[in-house]
This record gives C-alpha cells, structure tokens and sequence, in this order.
C-alpha cells in the first residue's frame, strides 16, 4: 500500500508529528488489531522492508495510470473468513509475533464460526433455489 498526505492511501502521513494507520474498521478487534500491526511492524523492521515512495494521488482513481499499475501489482485481499484464516495460518511473522498457541486457538474458534455462518440458509437462497 501507499503512504500520502491524501486521505485515500493505507497510511496517510499528514504531517511530520502523526501518521494515520487506515487498515481497521470497526469490526475489528482493537487488541487484535494493535498486537498484529505491531508484529507486521516487527517483521518489516527486522527484514528491513523499504516502504514505497510516498504519493499525493488519489488512490480510488483506477483510471489514473500509476494507481492501476500499484493495483495490478497490489496482491488482492481474502474476499471471506475461511480465506482470512488460511492467510493468517500461514502466517510466520504473525504466528511468530502473536504465538502459535493463540492463533491457533483463534483459527479454532473463527473456523468453527465460519462453519456455522456456511451451515446458514439466506431468505435470498430459500427464495431463488427452493419451491415453495
């Protein structure tokens, strides 16, 4: 992701005193959150990672030649559960920064979760696939 002094980059930085981490909403949790930044923190500083140069530019403009192109090389994101677990399962600097025994325990908990939520029948699916 980017860093800008526009508020549409992943780390907006509007001034030399502060910077603004834009990841989280506010289904996350806040503990969580915090204990996973910081261990992606740790990671990068221990491989030291170079950020990207900063930009100035609108970061939802895909028609914006260089915006497509950070798209295009950006990786996508999980687009459910079961494929945020996979990702965080795999996971070394997050297994080595939060401990196997918790992510563990929390894949545990999240996949049995996502069973229940997958197990779920929508009004949307009983309407279009079942007779009434």
């Amino acid at each position: 992701g980017a860093f800008s002094t526009v508020g549409t980059a992943l780390i907006r930085v509007p001034d030399e005193h502060r910077m603004e981490l834009r990841l989280a909403d506010m289904s996350a949790n806040p503990y969580l959150m915090a204990a996973a930044i910081g261990a992606a923190g740790l990671d990068g500083l221990r491989a030291r990672s170079v950020p990207p140069p900063p930009t100035d530019r609108n970061m939802y403009d895909a028609s914006d030649p260089v915006v497509a192109a950070a798209i295009k090389a950006s990786p996508p994101l999980p687009s459910n559960l079961a494929g945020a677990l996979e990702a965080l399962d795999a996971s070394s600097p997050l297994r080595s920064g939060l401990g196997d025994a918790f992510v563990d325990s929390y894949l545990k908990l999240r996949r049995a979760h996502w069973a229940e939520y997958m197990a779920q029948l929508t009004p949307w699916e009983l309407e279009t696939y079942l007779d009434a």
